[in-house]
């Protein structure tokens, strides 16, 4: 068993996976094939396309944020919600335009990126 005391700083999200101003914790935990990470996203502040071939989970901590699926589809998630992103579903995940959004994100295994998300596609 490990204790992790402090892991260390938050360290801004990269250019090339987020659109905005995007905080990553180091990771809170992580065994051979999980990964938990506390992430805070600015207003209007999201992740690029993304998929998880073995799923993710996110549970938001606070604020209100948006989740984009490839059909289009938008939904609002609140402080309190928690997401199950099923294996191999390409979606995003970031703040709404007027407000913080923090959560726990849960993943099982890599996490493959694609394309950034359009504006158009944020604001549906």
């Amino acid at each position: 068993m490990d204790v992790i005391r402090h892991p260390g700083d938050a360290t801004k999200g990269p250019e090339d996976r987020f659109h905005g101003d995007v905080w990553l914790w180091p990771r809170i935990g992580a065994t051979a094939n999980a990964e938990v990470r506390n992430v805070l996203f600015t207003p209007g502040a999201r992740s690029a396309w993304h998929r998880h071939p073995a799923g993710q989970v996110l549970h938001v901590t606070e604020g209100v944020g948006l989740l984009g699926f490839r059909s289009g589809e938008v939904q609002e998630i609140r402080a309190g919600d928690t997401v199950v992103c099923h294996p191999g579903e390409e979606h995003w995940h970031g703040a709404g335009p007027g407000t913080f959004m923090t959560h726990i994100a849960v993943t099982d295994g890599p996490t493959e990126w694609k394309e950034h998300v359009t504006q158009t596609e944020y604001q549906a």
